[in-house]
């Protein structure tokens, strides 16, 4: 019964994604499409796909991503600093802001998982994507992901940014891998994003109890 009990939750949501005119919900809280401040960062939003570890759109039609002014330009710098490495480097973006909705959903999914800890509890007042201070994403090279040891999404140990010299070391990182993950911190860094330990394609600015006071919640 429980599972179906879920399965019902995650379909409204599912269904209620579809309904939101994001356009309209992001305009209202003044966030910028970042594409429109360089077409040349690639977008995929994965939760706008099946390719995440849930398995199914949460997003619906949503396929730009959104950020607060002051990030989507921080970004826009990452970008400018990576081309300056190599000009066939690209940023590809998976996630950026994140609406409670879609934040619900994922915490339904791995609530009681091991999981759990990789998803912010967003009945805890919500999670830096749901203020629009999160980023996720990777490099492209010539248009195709470079090798970062994982991919997206993958809730694993050898996601973690703080046992990389371990893994390195016996074998389960590759060095291009190492090195891969290496220059997007620094770029990401430079700019003034905050790393977290689990997931090398997650990157944040402002601390989350600053985020909560001073920002709007992305509530629908």
């Amino acid at each position: 019964m429980k599972r179906l009990h879920l399965c019902l939750a995650l379909l409204l949501c599912y269904a209620l994604a579809w309904a939101i005119d994001y356009d309209k919900e992001f305009a209202k809280v003044g966030f910028v499409d970042l594409q429109k401040l360089d077409n040349s960062i690639a977008v995929e939003i994965k939760y706008s796909t099946t390719d995440n570890f849930m398995g199914i759109n949460m997003y619906g039609d949503l396929h730009k991503a959104y950020l607060r002014p002051e990030i989507a330009k921080k970004v826009a710098r990452a970008q400018k600093l990576l081309k300056e490495v190599d000009p066939d480097y690209s940023l590809i973006i998976y996630d950026a802001a994140r609406p409670l909705s879609a934040q619900k959903s994922m915490y339904k999914k791995v609530k009681g998982t091991k999981f759990q800890r990789y998803v912010a509890n967003p009945y805890n007042g919500g999670g830096h994507h749901n203020f629009g201070c999160a980023v996720d994403l990777t490099i492209l090279y010539k248009g195709k992901p470079v090798d970062m040891g994982t991919g997206f999404d993958s809730f694993s140990t050898l996601s973690h940014i703080d046992n990389e010299e371990t893994n390195l070391k016996n074998g389960t990182l590759s060095k291009e891998a190492y090195n891969n993950r290496k220059l997007l911190r620094n770029i990401m860094k430079k700019v003034g994003f905050n790393t977290y330990r689990r997931e090398w394609w997650h990157f944040d600015c402002y601390k989350i109890k600053y985020a909560r006071q001073n920002f709007k919640l992305l509530d629908f």
